[in-house]
């Protein structure tokens, strides 16, 4: 037999031999929106959360070129934007993580046919703290 527990952020669940199941329950619908639609579609992109927006970098566009531009979902508005700073290098399925201030982008891959191996064997790093500075 399970028992439920609520709490204001919505309910627990405990099972069978001490499980836990987590389940959200919003008091009313005002919660859910749409998300504006991006100007172009992206596949292969590197993501992270930086605080209260989701930051996509690289990838490639709908034409197949590599991109160094990220693009921002802002959560509290749904709208996305271009991020001003433009990365150094493309990169198709970086890994993005945050440290701190710092949004760093590594890896990843090129379709450059200069490349011997194809892989990027870099990071970027913009410093929120230091914007000025672009990408390093």
């Amino acid at each position: 037999t399970a028992t439920t527990k609520q709490d204001q952020q919505g309910e627990i669940i405990i099972g069978k031999a001490g499980t836990v199941e987590w389940t959200k329950a919003c008091p009313s619908d005002k919660y859910t929106s749409l998300l504006a639609d991006m100007d172009v579609k992206i596949k292969y992109y590197g993501f992270t959360q930086v605080e209260d927006e989701i930051w996509l970098c690289g990838g490639k566009d709908e034409k197949h070129e590599q991109s160094t531009t990220c693009r921002v979902l802002n959560l509290l508005d749904g709208q996305w934007r271009i991020f001003e700073h433009q990365m150094k290098q493309s990169r198709i399925k970086s890994w993005m993580f945050v440290e701190g201030s710092r949004v760093i982008v590594m890896g990843g891959t090129t379709s450059d046919v200069n490349s011997k191996t194809g892989c990027r064997t870099t990071q970027e790093v913009f410093d929120r703290d230091k914007p000025e500075e672009g990408w390093t």
